[in-house]
């Protein structure tokens, strides 16, 4: 259960074929934020590792996390408005560590294989927990509209994974999530540190002849809703297509291997089925109890392997990654307690007991299988590339000096 095959030895061998591709195109990057992030880098000193950046960097996310769990766990948008002030701030510096950690590993003379399933590892862990602020700072609550948020997070980081294992090459287009994105997301902090959530629940008047209003089919809508809307349209209309043109142009010469690319992607429409089947079944007590904020944690780590595998692939030249325990496992199980036990008559009390059980039991499984997956791809990584994790390795001239 806790076995990597994709760690093993004759993998890690292909570690030496390893190099580093990207292309931003973001004006914003390019005129904006680019400068902002070689001043951010300039102020570390030359000791200190990449990789350590990139763990700082999520060190305020889950400070973030922490203070929301105390505030307001239900997430019903109650907290102070200095939480969602430190929400905004926390995402920008996430943000800023996330792009010095590559020029402090250039700097360095550091950049590796570990670095990129580092930093991978890191975002997708983030996925989920800036859905998960973002649900708090619009008041979204413990509701069915959270998951959905949630699972947008994770689709982008997905299909931007599936499309670098089989191009090689991370991809950020004009508007992007790392980016524009991000920025969007600290926006909406913002917004709600000043006027409070509740203002994500007005009602929006739309112009009754409107094209907005036809499709709709009403003539009033909640801003929170036309924030969604916003992130889904941009999610499944722009982004998405994107990587599966870059994909389809990869295989413009043999279109049954861009199916079978394609249907890669049934992994994660599994695992979606899965958080959704739990979450919205009839007599889950996830949501009406208040324990989406627990449950988020679940997914946290359910992704965090989920995703990073398909980048551990890659870097590996393994084929594509399928099934783990550590991914779909605790939801299978409690996909299948609160769909099949009730069957049997399991009275609503004992029914929820035995489900909080499971989710508890499935969040500890999959945490301590995370870390342990996570500690050997450190490690394994180290061992091949004769390089340390947190720290910098002393070069020979420095040795010798």
């Amino acid at each position: 259960m806790f076995d990597e095959p994709l760690l093993s030895s004759s993998s890690l061998q292909n570690l030496k074929y390893y190099k580093y591709s990207s292309i931003d195109k973001s004006p914003v990057t390019k005129y904006v934020l680019r400068h902002w992030w070689d001043f951010a880098a300039s102020l570390f000193p030359a000791w200190i590792a990449p990789n350590l950046i990139t763990l700082l960097g999520l060190s305020f996310i889950i400070g973030n996390v922490v203070c929301q769990a105390i505030y307001d766990p239900e997430l019903r948008g109650t907290a102070p408005s200095w939480v969602y002030f430190t929400h905004a701030l926390g995402l920008f510096l996430y943000q800023t560590f996330d792009n010095v950690d590559g020029r402090q590993a250039r700097r360095t003379r550091s950049s590796s294989a570990l670095g990129h399933a580092f930093d991978h590892t890191i975002d997708s862990l983030n996925c989920v927990l800036g859905g998960l602020l973002q649900c708090a700072s619009v008041g979204l609550g413990n509701t069915r509209r959270s998951a959905i948020l949630a699972l947008t997070a994770c689709w982008a980081m997905w299909s931007s994974t599936w499309e670098e294992y089989h191009t090689h090459t991370l991809y950020l287009g004009y508007v992007n999530g790392p980016t524009e994105g991000l920025l969007l997301a600290v926006a909406v902090h913002l917004v709600s540190g000043i006027w409070g959530p509740q203002i994500w629940h007005t009602m929006i008047q739309l112009n009754q002849d409107g094209t907005l209003a036809h499709i709709l089919g009403v003539h009033e809508v909640d801003a929170v809703d036309l924030f969604l809307a916003v992130v889904l349209v941009a999610d499944i209309c722009i982004h998405t297509p994107a990587c599966f043109l870059n994909v389809k142009a990869l295989y413009q010469s043999d279109k049954s291997r861009f199916t079978n690319a394609c249907l890669q992607n049934l992994y994660f429409a599994a695992y979606s089925g899965l958080i959704l089947a739990w979450l919205f079944a009839p007599h889950s007590a996830i949501l009406s109890g208040g324990h989406f904020l627990e449950y988020t944690l679940l997914m946290t780590f359910t992704f965090g392997k989920l995703g990073p595998r398909v980048i551990l692939s890659y870097l590996t030249r393994a084929p594509f990654p399928g099934y783990d325990d550590g991914a779909y496992a605790p939801l299978i199980a409690g996909a299948c307690i609160v769909h099949i036990l009730p069957l049997f008559g399991i009275e609503r009390l004992n029914l929820e007991f035995i489900e909080l059980v499971c989710l508890h039991c499935g969040l500890i499984f999959s945490t301590a299988e995370f870390l342990w997956w996570w500690t050997s791809l450190c490690r394994g990584f180290c061992q091949r590339l004769d390089i340390w994790c947190l720290t910098l390795k002393p070069k020979p001239a420095d040795k010798s000096s």
